[in-house]
Formats: C-alpha cells, structure tokens, sequence
C-alpha cells in the first residue's frame, strides 16, 4: 500500500507528540482550545422555535424493511452494551400497537407468552371472536402462518367474577404441538390478556414411519428399565379410573426451544398402580426424545430415607362411613358431590370419599390386594384407616369451602387413599405418592417415623396434585414439575394452617433435625445445600440446574414456596389462597415457568382484590428473586465482543464530489461501477446482514438499495419516503428501526418503527443533560451523523450546540450523545433518555461523526478537533474503561468506519490535494493505531469518501450474558390504568431518587423526586385528570435508571 502523506501536517502517529493512550480527563485537560468543527460540517440554519409549523413526515406505507430479519434465527436476543435489557421479537397487529404487560419473554425461546392489547381495532365480536382476531395479529410474531388452523379452541369458561376465560391448543396439520396452550382472557366483554406458549410452524413431515404399537413397544422397553410392566386387573383399572395406556401423535419442540421439530408418540402408560410414565417417541427414528416418571411421591427421589412407624396422633375423629348390608365401608357418601343414583356399592360407588386397605402389598406386583376397611357396627378400631379417611375428607372440605371446588377434579369425582402400601419387596414403604388417580400411603421405615397417612398436610400435598391435574396440568419436569410440587405445599400447608412446615407429624428428627420435611418459611431448612437433608433453595441464586429429580422438581419448589410465604404474610393466608387458586385455574398452563406464576399471581391479585395485593405479590417474588429485583446470576461482562460477521467482505463508498455510490472488495476489485447513481447527501448506512443500504438523496427523498448476495445482483432502489423533507437517515444493523432527520434543521430525532406499516415517526427532543450540579452544558440546534448501536436502541448521534455567553458572543460547538429510543424488553419506543460520550468539552473544543466498531459495542472512532494547532485527530475511545486513544491526526474530518474484524480502520483524507480513503492497522485495543497509516482507495482522479466496511453473512447481533441488575432495580404496575400507578425500588446505598413523566414529546407531565435510604421503597403516581394516551416515566438514582411505557387509559 502506498504511505499515506499528508500536506502541512504530521503524517503518521508515531511521530506526534500528544500520547497514544490517555485518559478522557487527560485529553480534555490537553485540548485547551480548537477550530469549530462548523469548518467542515455542514452548518445550517437552525430553525426558530414558533416560526413555522414542524415538517409533518411519514415512510411509504409499501415499504416493509423487518423482512431482513425474518429468516434470521437469534439463539439468544440480550444487547451486550449501553444498559441492554431482555429482548423480544416485535408484536404486528394490523395497524394497531400491541405490547406486553409483563416485559418478560419466554426465556427460553424469546417469543411472546404474556400479551396485552392496548389498540381499540380489535375488540369487535364475542371473546372467542376477538380471541380468533387477536391470536391472528400476534401470530407472525410466534413465526404461524395459518393462526385460524393452528389455535383450536378447547374450552370456554365463566368464573364467579364474570371473567370470560378461553383455552387453545396450537396444532401443526391437524396435529397438536405438545405442550403449547395459549388462554385469552375476556371481561366485560372485551379481550385484555392472552397469554401461554405458542412456537413457530413445524416443518416436519406428519406421516409416521412408526405406528402406534411399534412406539408402544418402545415405551414399554424403556419403562421395564425402571420397574415391572404387568396387565393391570379389572380391579386395578377401576382404581385407576382410565386406560393402562394413552397415546397421541404430537409436534414436539425438545427442551421448548426453536430447534428442529418432532413428530412423535406422546406416550403414557401406568406398568402397575405404582408407576406412571410418560414418554415421547420420534414418530420417524423411533428415538426417545423424552421420558418423565409423573409418579409424585411425598419425598423427592433419591432422599433421606425414614425410621420406624408410630402411632397416629390419637385423637379422635368424626368420620362418615357407608353402611351395606349390614356393615360398615370406609366410604364417605355423605357430600354433596355423592352421585346415589349412579353408584352401585360397594364396588362402584361415585363421589365418595374412600379408603382402602392396600394389605401391606406393593402395586407393582402381581399379588397386589386391596380389600375394603369394615366395620361391623361401625367402630372403627384402626387408627391409621381414620386418619387417612379423615385428612382426605378434611381436604375436601378445603377446596370446597374455600374455593367452591367439588372435589380433586372439579366434577364430584372420587377421592381415593390406598394405605398400607409396601415397597415391591416387601418392605414397609417410606413414602407417600400420588399416581394420577388415588393416594398411596407407606407406613413409614426410615426417614418417617409413623405411617404418612397421619399427617394432613400429607394428605393435602397429595390430593393437591390431582387438583393441579385437573386445572394447570403443570408438567412435572424443570421449574413447571416445581410449581406443580410448589402448588401441593402450599395448598397442603393451607388445609393444615397451623403452621408452615411440611411434615412435621410424621419425620424423624434424626433425619430431618428441624423437625420438617419442609417449610415453606425458611426453604434452606436448617441446611446449607443439597447435601442436608430437608434442604431447598430459598432463591433463584441458588436454584439447582441439574437433570435429577426431573429437573429439581422437589428441589426448586422451595423458591416458589417462599414467594407465597412471603405473600401470605403480608395479605393474609385467606386472600393469598384465593390468589393463588384463581391463578392456577384461571391463567397458568402446562409449561408455565416461574416468571409465568408472577405473572398470574399479579394479574389474579388484581383481578380479585386490587393493587395494594399486587405490589405485595410483587415484593414477594422480587425477594426470592423470580422477575424484577432478582439478584441471581452472575456479572454482565460489558466489555464482551461479538463474532465477526462471517461473510464477504465489501467496501461502500461515494467519490471525491460526493456522486454516485460504488462498491469494492477491500483489495480493490470494483463490484459495482455504479451501485446507485443516485447522489448521496448523507452517508449512507448499511444493515449488518449486507443486505439494504440507506441514505438520503440530493433530492431530500430517503432511499433504500437492497442487494442479493444469494445471486450476486442488485434487487432494485425503493423510496422509504417520496417527501423532500430529509437531511440524514440511519437503518438499525437489524433493518426493523429507522432514525431520521428533516431539513427544518431542528433539535428532533424522528425514529420509525419498520415493523409496522404506516406507522409515523416518533419525535425524540435532543437535549444536553445537566450535570449533578445542574449546570447546562448548552442547547442542541440540530443533529448529523446518525447510527445505531447493536442493540438497536440507542442512536450514537453528534450535534451543534450553542452555549449562550454573558459578553454577548455565544459558544459554538459539536458534541456527541446516545439516546434510547427503544426498548427491547417492552419491545417499543423508550423514552429518549440521552448520556453524552463526553461530560463537558473545554471551550471551542468539537468531537463528531462517531462511529461504533463492528464487534465491541463499547468501543467508539470519532472526530476531535484542536486549535491548538489547527489539526483534526481522529480518536478511539472506550466507552468502559474511559480511556481514548490516538489513531491519526488528520488535516481534515475523517468519518470513520472499522473493518469487518476490527483490525483497522478506513477514514476520509486527502493527499496532494486529492480525496482518498487511508486506513490504519488497530492494536488489539481498537483505540490506538499499530502502524503508520496508509492509502487505503484512491479511486483515480474521481476520489473516495464516506467509506463504509461491510460483510453480507449473518451473525448473532447481541450477547448471551444476562441483564445487569441495574436494569431490574425498579419497576411500576399496572402499565395501564386509569391514572393510578405504583412505583417501587430497591437501593444498595441511600440515594436521591428522581422521577417523571413526560409525553412522547418529552414534555413533563408529572415529577417528583425522594432522598432514600438503602432498601426497598414505594411510591404512588397519580396521573388521573391527563389524556388518554401513551406516556413515558423516567426514573433515575445515580448511575441506575428506569424507562416505562405508561398508558393511561379511559
């Protein structure tokens, strides 16, 4: 390459006397004086506030840019710098916004699972109308064609408050998708929530090349690995109430995640009256894609074993028994849900409540006996048939009295305890279980020290589990099997409310030395890990994340436990067991994970009671660390690189007169000569993929080239705006977002939204913040260079500013900001909150065109200009550590970009007069220069500038590391409301806390601000008396800050 020289000025950076490391104090200290930088950027008149109505501008409505990212596939969507929050893919319904109200999506997949509807178009019809509607506009978001063949409406329900409550199942071709329930939810007739699990289109063919015996046959190997299969009798198939064998051909997605679909066997099959298995069998490989034992037993598997049996708690009962043909049966039919007319005793009697003696057998053997437990006469001199009877009528009673629910199932089913059940060799067995249809009890050999069926809250933990059958259904596997564990706790520990251990009857405190099994007050239980018996974790921190025991079924429950302990404690046992049944009935589904019960217990608390129950369910699971306020995880790494983009690579740039736009591979080779012959007044930018270029042209028009890389062609320029109103245009590296500026020269930001269609521009306000002294750094005339961070949301800006002087002649200057105009958690607009790069620039100082690196989201070029000695330095700057480096001294602006690796930089020059691209090798830091810089394109007599170094691959444009906590120090609930708001934080040291609200203006509406001390706080905002409309709240407390969206609604 030829070297680069440069007339009248220092040519290389070796040979300049300014450091090639110093810190931005030193830099600032260094630079006493400068050129206005209005030399070479384009000075403008600004225009005068009230003089002319504001340029009204919109895109084409034809033009739909998301298409980019339509095909691209992100294993995980978290922004790697610039305080990144959660991501989710953009929500379409027609012209109408739909958000979330809950901004969590589904961690696993990233796609929406809690929807709230804040447009009017779509409430027309009855609920399962406006469902069919609703479930059609969010459906591209889920990645499904054809909403009205894939969601299938399996049930409608009226509850006690008048709520409307529908359920769908998502299927593929007929076929459902395992696990993939979706309920929306009506009141007064109109749709407010929709809510579940739903996964993009299979693509998988449907025909199985293994029918349904084969799979059978498969399942039924794999289960004799585990214990016996056996033929179950006559006898046994009435206890179990259904077929041995149940199967069904599903779309099953492993692991709930976007990898490649199944079709498949699901599977479940009871091999004897002590087992209930599920398994999922590919329908084409014949592969065991899962295998889930549902057997729920009492203690976890693998636990601390028990001691020797006692006797029951010795005090007597009022039990209710049946008496046929003069004797006596352990058969209650003395409830309301005893159906006389259909039962035939003593056999087959229906909704009873009835205990049966299992005869110290094992229903895993083929000797398996049960008998019934009489009595002639009706006394009753078994202990253990009493209080097994009397517990199971005591539940009953519970949900029936408390929740107007007729037994397990809802439906005056019966209620079945099987005691005297024994180990398949012959042992005493040292547990309890539920086996999907009845209870089994074990007397007790180790870790208990009397028979099981003691305990009431025993008994209540077990028949909660059909009543979590029944309803939710929650699978019983990972965090959904620990809220179906965490449900039977906590109802267990209702129906016996004494107290909140588990157990504590019936343990042997040798084992358990503080006397329970579990509690739900204090989950670690005198424990410390997994390795003390009675141990839980009490928090999302330590929340085990292994295989056993279904995934930590018994184990994880602890977490949950404590949220309700903690939630109780503040409303009372009373409103929190409605809370969380009408939760568990009315809005959690099978797959339903932990954020899923936050969000149910919020929106049951608001449902049923009001916002006062709310924020105490909030605090509850911000305590334990489920959603907003977890301290779980481990520190963000904000210095963390990306991976370059793996394509080919290409160089954009405009000529020497600013005409034409060219392409070039970077050794030279012109691809296109030209790619556009139309005159660029901006520079133009370009998606990360390669595949749309944007600018604005000499005509004022916004202007799009998209290129075909596949085919090697250029597919054609299409106007994003035909209005001759812009001055500069920036894409987001996703191609979803477009920042622009308008020719009235002004202090607005216009950002679009490309997703939607006929969606106008957004106007953000650029503003100098003050400092923590409140003194004003200036205000913004107006912007020019534009681009997105990787994130896509902030815009990495520059812009002129005056600083009015006393003297009479004002400061003229340019500085450099971020401002964050969306919010990927709540996938929307943010509220424009801007931080400068630099905090106070010394007088007649400039720094401009900024310009991130490829791969190091915090690592920004720019533009500094001194007067010093009349030189342009063009500078790297980490925006982490502080530090700026020196890449060259230039005698001109250098509007920078980085190579694809980052390994150099190319930047605007001249030599012998002539407008050329130089380039500079970079040392591992990106901010300082290895080597001399040299010229880099030439482009004979015509000249180069505005460079752009692009590749046309894909790649994963943010990082895998989780949020900083600094993004879930606070929160506000309801978003939408009426006016009324609550506002709560937790600070790690005192603090002044700044709050307000303002428009999609940036006009305050609303502010106040708190001198706190450490620790949790709550505030209530009032905004009743305002519009209706969208609003944003801003919440600030040292380095830490909030952005919400508000509705205030009518």
């Amino acid at each position: 390459m030829t070297n680069l020289v440069t007339t009248g000025f220092i040519n290389t950076p070796k040979s300049t006397s300014i450091m090639r490391n110093f810190t931005l104090l030193t830099f600032l200290l260094l630079l006493l004086i400068s050129i206005p930088l209005l030399a070479q950027k384009p000075v403008l008149t600004p225009r005068t506030p009230g003089s002319s109505p504001y340029t009204v501008a919109e895109l084409s409505s034809s033009f739909n840019p998301a298409v980019i990212v339509r095909d691209r596939s992100l294993s995980s969507r978290r922004p790697v710098a610039f305080t990144p929050h959660t991501q989710a893919r953009p929500l379409i319904a027609s012209d109408h916004r739909i958000t979330r109200w809950q901004a969590q999506p589904n961690a696993t997949t990233g796609l929406p699972d809690w929807i709230r509807l804040e447009g009017p178009g779509l409430h027309m019809g009855t609920p399962t109308e406006q469902s069919r509607q609703w479930l059609a506009a969010v459906a591209t978001s889920w990645g499904v064609a054809k909403p009205a063949e894939s969601f299938v409406l399996t049930n409608t329900h009226t509850d006690e408050l008048g709520l409307v409550h529908l359920s769908w199942q998502q299927q593929w071709q007929g076929i459902p998708v395992y696990g993939n329930e979706l309920k929306t939810h009506a009141r007064d007739g109109r749709l407010y929530l929709l809510h579940g699990r739903a996964l993009p289109d299979a693509n998988v063919a449907v025909v199985p090349a293994i029918d349904a015996d084969a799979a059978l046959a498969l399942a039924k190997t794999a289960v004799a690995k585990h214990t016996r299969y056996k033929t179950l009798s006559a006898d046994e198939l009435q206890l179990l109430g259904h077929a041995q064998v149940e199967q069904e051909l599903v779309i099953f997605y492993p692991d709930e995640t976007l990898t490649e679909a199944h079709l498949a066997w699901s599977i479940t099959l009871v091999p004897n009256l002590a087992a209930n298995w599920e398994l999922i069998i590919d329908a084409h490989t014949g592969a065991r894609l899962r295998e889930t034992d549902h057997l729920c037993h009492f203690l976890p598997p693998n636990g601390p074993e028990s001691t020797t049996a006692t006797d029951l708690l010795g005090i007597g009962r009022t039990i209710h028994s049946y008496e046929w043909n003069n004797q006596n049966y352990l058969i209650d039919a003395s409830r309301p849900m005893f159906d006389g007319p259909n039962s035939n005793f003593p056999d087959e009697a229906q909704g009873v409540i009835w205990t049966i003696n299992g005869n110290n057998t094992s229903p895993v053997n083929d000797n398996f006996n049960t008998t019934h437990n009489v009595s002639a006469g009706n006394f009753w001199n078994d202990r253990l048939a009493v209080s097994a009877h009397y517990n199971a009528g005591e539940a009953y009673r519970y949900f029936l009295e408390t929740f107007n629910r007729n037994s397990i199932n809802g439906q005056g089913g019966n209620i079945i305890s099987l005691i005297n059940i024994s180990e398949d060799d012959g042992s005493s067995m040292d547990n309890a279980f539920w086996n999907g249809q009845a209870m089994f009890y074990g007397n007790g050999n180790t870790a208990f020290t009397a028979p099981l069926a003691k305990a009431l809250d025993v008994a209540g933990h077990e028949i909660s589990h059909g009543v979590v059958q029944s309803t939710a259904n929650l699978d019983y596997q990972g965090e959904s099997g620990a809220l179906n564990e965490s449900f039977a706790d906590i109802f267990g520990a209702m129906i016996d409310r004494n107290d909140w251990k588990m157990g504590e009857d019936v343990v042997n405190t040798n084992i358990f030395p503080t006397g329970a099994l579990r509690d739900l007050s204090n989950p670690n239980n005198g424990g410390s890990s997994l390795n003390d018996n009675g141990w839980q974790p009490a928090h999302t921190n330590q929340q085990y994340t292994g295989s056993q025991d279904n995934g930590g079924v018994h184990i994880n429950s602890g977490i949950p436990n404590r949220a309700f302990f903690l939630f109780a404690t503040q409303v009372g046992k009373d409103k929190a067991e409605q809370v969380y049944y009408y939760a568990l009935n009315q809005y959690l589904t099978r797959s339903s994970k932990f954020l899923d019960l936050r969000a149910s217990v919020v929106q049951a608390c608001l449902d049923r009671y009001g916002q006062a129950e709310a924020n105490a369910a909030i605090t509850a699971f911000n305590t334990v660390g489920i959603g907003s306020g977890g301290s779980g995880g481990t520190p963000t790494n904000t210095q963390a690189d990306l991976a370059a983009n793996p394509g080919e690579e290409y160089i954009l740039y405009t000529d020497g007169n600013f005409n034409n736009l060219y392409l070039r591979t970077p050794d030279g080779e012109l691809i296109a000569n030209p790619l556009s012959t139309l005159d660029p007044l901006s520079k133009p930018t370009v998606t990360d993929d390669g595949r749309f270029v944007v600018f604005v042209a000499q005509d004022k028009t916004i202007r799009a080239i998209e290129i075909d890389w596949a085919n090697n062609q250029i597919v054609g320029t299409t106007t994003l705006s035909t209005s001759p109103v812009w001055r500069n245009a920036a894409i987001s590296r996703d191609g979803l977002r477009l920042a622009a500026l308008t020719d009235d020269n002004d202090n607005r930001l216009l950002v679009f939204d490309l997703s939607q269609s006929s969606v106008p521009g957004i106007p953000y306000e650029l503003t100098n913040p003050t400092t923590s002294e409140g003194v004003a750094t200036g205000n913004v005339l107006y912007a020019d260079v534009l681009e997105w961070d990787h994130s896509g949301e902030y815009v990495l800006y520059d812009a002129r500013n005056i600083i009015p002087n006393q003297n009479g002649t004002d400061i003229d200057y340019w500085d450099i900001g971020f401002i964050e105009v969306w919010n990927n958690a709540t996938d929307d607009f943010s509220d424009g909150f801007i931080s400068k790069l630099f905090s106070s620039l010394p007088d007649n100082t400039s720094v401009g065109n900024p310009t991130f690196a490829k791969n190091s989201p915090y690592i920004i070029a720019l533009d500094f200009i001194d007067d010093n000695d009349g030189t342009y330095y063009l500078l790297g700057a980490n925006t982490e550590t502080g530090e700026t480096g020196l890449l060259y001294q230039n005698n001109q602006l250098s509007y920078p970009s980085y190579s694809v690796q980052d390994d150099e930089i190319i930047f605007d020059a001249t030599t012998s007069g002539d407008a050329i691209l130089g380039t500079v090798a970079l040392n591992p830091d990106k901010i300082t220069a290895a080597d001399d810089a040299f010229i880099f394109l030439d482009n004979g007599f015509a000249g180069a500038r505005w460079g752009i170094w692009f590749a046309n691959g894909q790649r994963q444009l943010v990082g895998d590391q989780e949020a900083p906590a600094t993004r879930s120090w606070a929160q506000v609930f309801p978003t939408v409301s009426r006016g009324s708001y609550t506002l709560e934080w937790a600070l790690p040291e005192a603090s002044t806390v700044q709050a307000k609200v303002v428009d999609l203006l940036g006009r305050p509406v609303w502010q106040n601000q708190w001198r706190n001390a450490s620790g949790p706080h709550q505030q209530m905002i009032d905004l009743t008396g305002l519009p209706t409309g969208a609003y944003i709240l801003q919440l600030r407390a040292g380095d830490r800050q909030l952005s919400q969206r508000l509705i205030v609604a009518q």
